[in-house]
């Protein structure tokens, strides 16, 4: 499935990362939507997910393993990445949080997807749900979530060549 001119909008973590994978702790959500105007610089020896690509292309320049080109929130890069959930469900908690999925996420395609050596795959960002909220409203039922694949940094912090972290080493680093 493609999704064309998709940018992420919200990269989950906390308890919906748990049917993922164990996440060390809590983290931060990034929950603003980016829109990315130039071609990203391409990271090197990145193929599959955290490839660079154009949103311009409508996914064209991404590979077969990550079809989809999106951008995160606070980023200004631009990355192929796997579905790792296609059309599930869910309910926030009274944060506004995705708990868990039904069906659950696949986070073997974020790492099947992943060629890097300097952090890990994980699934977890939100690219489209129904009601498109703004932002994901605590204690409602959404349906029709479709999730993403991230690079979580490494533990000293860092991300592959292209990407820079979205804060200090530790479970909420994220490779933007």
């Amino acid at each position: 499935m493609r999704i064309a001119h998709l940018f992420a909008v919200s990269l989950m973590f906390g308890s919906a990362l748990v049917a993922c994978g164990d996440d060390g702790g809590s983290n931060p959500v990034v929950d603003a939507p980016i829109v990315v105007d130039a071609p990203p610089d391409a990271p090197a020896g990145l193929t599959g997910l955290g490839q660079s690509c154009n949103p311009a292309m409508m996914d064209a320049d991404c590979p077969a393993n990550a079809p989809s080109c999106v951008g995160l929130a606070g980023g200004t890069k631009t990355y192929c990445t796997p579905l790792c959930l296609t059309n599930g469900s869910a309910t926030t908690d009274a944060t506004g949080q995705i708990m868990t999925t039904t069906p659950a996420p696949t986070p073997a395609t974020c790492t099947g997807a992943y060629s890097g050596a300097i952090g890990t795959a994980v699934c977890g960002v939100i690219l489209t749900y129904t009601p498109m909220d703004a932002m994901l409203m605590p204690n409602k039922a959404y349906t029709g979530i479709n999730l993403g694949c991230a690079i979580r940094c490494s533990a000293a912090g860092t991300c592959p060549t292209g990407f820079a972290a979205s804060g200090a080493a530790g479970a909420g680093c994220v490779c933007r």
